[in-house]
């Protein structure tokens, strides 16, 4: 371990020393009407992690103190393709993707725009795109995959497939549900002693999601009505929190039931002075991990930055005949940074309940960092954060986990 630490080390030594001195312009064609860029964006990152003795599997197993040296490159290190062409736009952007094992291709950005009117009558958008209404990347923090504060009091993104229109500061989308309903399917594992298997989100209507912005301020907000379907449902008698199978016509295979979730959330970006802004945002969600916007916890692992965030998903309540009910998962909260030329510092705050918990489940995130630009494509962000991931879905008998992460973040831009 200790011989690949110090490989990795020495190549990263070497690409700094060799990039520190490039100078690489953009790619840029013209012929005729048309422009054509291409770009891409390199991200590798060494960071120190630290963790209490929290519910977190850490180096191997929970409830203890951990210290890891994590070394690698980022996963939404991409590379893309512009065209455009009179009042017609088109975007293709690739990332990494797979395994730490099997490395692949993910395809992150698809999509076209057609301006009406030379853009005085709006803009639509037809394809895969970012979402609007999220607040992670107003926040610059490197050592979660420039994830900001996502599950620390920020709301995340979203590239799905969808259309989009956009005229002054009014933006509305259909966004399509597959993507996510696809990864719930068999996710019974969140619905404890639910005795649902084979759990499927189907999607019923396209998300809609609607923001409105004027001079620094957006407020924005996110809704879709989900159906679930669930095979192999059995009853519990009252008193027992076990699953009680009484015989053959306790079993009920594909039914459907509906669940909501959405989101409003608002974020304010005014500048303060020549060189400084500061960015604030808040937010309120409902069952937001259905599609995938909404996270709790934060989280550490063994390989990464930062670990996976926990979806805000609903939670079983009661299976009373053929009628089931949920306990939503609500989600609160909101986060504040300063930013001073090259320097930014954040602190976020956010809280997640369910009646089927014990407690709330809160957490906190701060950071701070500066980015030293080497040249004009490569820049070194050095970086320090404090994080408390909360006990896990409100459990009191869980120990919270806390962290601290140092580290850098190399970046080269083309």
């Amino acid at each position: 371990m200790k011989k690949e630490i110090e490989k990795m080390r020495k190549f990263l030594l070497a690409m700094i020393f060799v990039l520190a001195g490039t100078n690489v312009f953009a790619m840029t064609f013209k012929t005729g009407d048309d422009t054509i860029d291409l770009y891409g964006s390199l991200r590798a990152f060494s960071v120190f992690n630290y963790t209490d003795r929290g519910d977190r599997v850490i180096c191997g197993g929970a409830d203890r103190n951990c210290s890891q040296f994590l070394i690698g490159l980022q996963g939404n290190s991409r590379a893309g393709v512009r065209w455009t062409h009179g009042d017609f736009f088109v975007n293709n952007e690739w990332g990494m993707g797979g395994s730490d094992t099997t490395p692949g291709l993910s395809l992150r950005l698809m999509y076209g725009d057609y301006k009406f009117a030379g853009g005085d009558s709006g803009r639509i958008r037809i394809g895969q795109s970012a979402s609007i209404a999220q607040t992670y990347s107003s926040y610059d923090r490197k050592l979660n995959a420039d994830n900001g504060l996502l599950g620390f009091g920020a709301i995340g993104e979203a590239r799905r497939a969808g259309i989009n229109y956009e005229i002054g500061g009014f933006s509305i989308s259909a966004i399509s549900m597959r993507q996510d309903v696809s990864t719930l399917t068999g996710a019974s594992g969140v619905f404890t002693n639910s005795g649902l298997s084979n759990i499927s989100f189907r999607e019923i209507m396209p998300r809609i999601e609607a923001a409105y912005s004027v001079s620094s301020v957006k407020i924005a907000g996110s809704f879709v009505n989900s159906s679930v379907v669930a095979d192999n449902i059995t009853y519990t008698s009252e008193n027992d929190t076990e699953i009680v199978i009484v015989d053959e016509r306790n079993t009920v295979r594909n039914k459907r039931y509906s669940v909501n979730a959405g989101h409003i959330m608002f974020l304010a970006n005014p500048k303060i002075g020549e060189n400084a802004r500061l960015i604030a945002s808040g937010f309120y969600s409902v069952n937001g991990g259905i599609y995938q916007m909404v996270s709790i916890g934060g989280g550490f692992s063994d390989n990464e930055a930062v670990g996976r965030s926990v979806g805000a998903l609903p939670l079983l309540k009661e299976l009373n005949g053929d009628k089931i009910t949920w306990n939503n998962t609500t989600v609160y909260g909101g986060a504040v940074a300063v930013v001073v030329d090259k320097f930014e510092a954040g602190y976020g705050i956010q809280s997640a309940a369910n009646d089927a918990w014990d407690n709330n489940q809160t957490g906190m995130g701060i950071y701070a960092n500066y980015k030293f630009r080497v040249s004009n494509n490569f820049r070194i962000t050095p970086e320090f954060a404090y994080l408390h991931s909360g006990n896990l879905r409100g459990n009191k008998d869980v120990k919270d986990t806390r962290g601290v992460q140092a580290g850098v973040q190399f970046r080269f831009d083309i």
